[in-house]
This record gives C-alpha cells, sequence and structure tokens, in this order.
C-alpha cells in the first residue's frame, strides 16, 4: 500500500482494512473470551502493549478508509498498520509469559477442567500434587 502507485493501490487498501478488522476482532475475542485466563491481556506490559496495538491498527485502518488515495497518508497509515500488528505480537507474547509465571492462570484451570471431567464421569477428582 505504501510503495504501489496511489492510483492502483485499491486493492492493497481494501486488504489492509480487512486484516485491520480481523486482527481487532480476533484480539477483542482472545482478551475476553476466556474469563480468567484472559487476565494478562489486561494487566501490566502486556496490557499496555496491547492497548497501543489497538490505537496503531484502528488508526492505520481509519485512516485508510478516510484519506487513502494519498501517498503521503498511505505511507502513515501503512506505517501504523504494521507498528499495531508488531504491538499486538509482542503484547501477546507478553501476556503468554505472565501466564506462565502465575499459577492462578495454569493450575487453577487444570484443576477446574480435572474436577468437570470427574464429575461428568461420575467420579471424584483425582489431584496429584
Amino acid at each position: 500500500m505504501a510503495s504501489t502507485p496511489v492510483a492502483e493501490a485499491g486493492p492493497s487498501r481494501k486488504m489492509a482494512v480487512t486484516g485491520a478488522a480481523i486482527e481487532l476482532a480476533v484480539v477483542h475475542r482472545v482478551e475476553n473470551g476466556h474469563g480468567t485466563v484472559s487476565e494478562p491481556f489486561h494487566t501490566g506490559r502486556a496490557g499496555t502493549l496491547l492497548r497501543a496495538a489497538k490505537a496503531c491498527t484502528a488508526a492505520g485502518a481509519g485512516l485508510t478508509l478516510v484519506v487513502g488515495r494519498s501517498r503521503a497518508v498511505a505511507v502513515v497509515s501503512g506505517a501504523l498498520l504494521a507498528a499495531g500488528s508488531l504491538l499486538t505480537r509482542f503484547g501477546v507474547f507478553e501476556a503468554g509469559m505472565a501466564s506462565a509465571r502465575g499459577p492462578k492462570y495454569t493450575v487453577v484451570p487444570q484443576r477446574e477442567r480435572l474436577a468437570t471431567r470427574a464429575a461428568q464421569n461420575g467420579h471424584a477428582p483425582t489431584v496429584t500434587r
């Protein structure tokens, strides 16, 4: 989008906006769709990175939609979209690291799943330590 002649960049602008919308929707689902396990996406470094990622992605998509037929805007919006994507990757990585450090996010859900399976099968849950 940034390096294609403006008159020929229509398809890349459409793909950029579509990709940004999909990325924002998927990140929203991951951040909010898993209860306690989703908490690391909202706190600490991961939360900061993901908020910045959403801002960059939304701004890049918005600029592409509103003023997409300008070379300068194409470069800026392309840079914002790329930054948003990069920040999302780092934010998800940081959330994974925070999740791995906290037993609240690993051990507790495992025990809950074990208890649910045991209840469904009519057995007492077995927890080994």
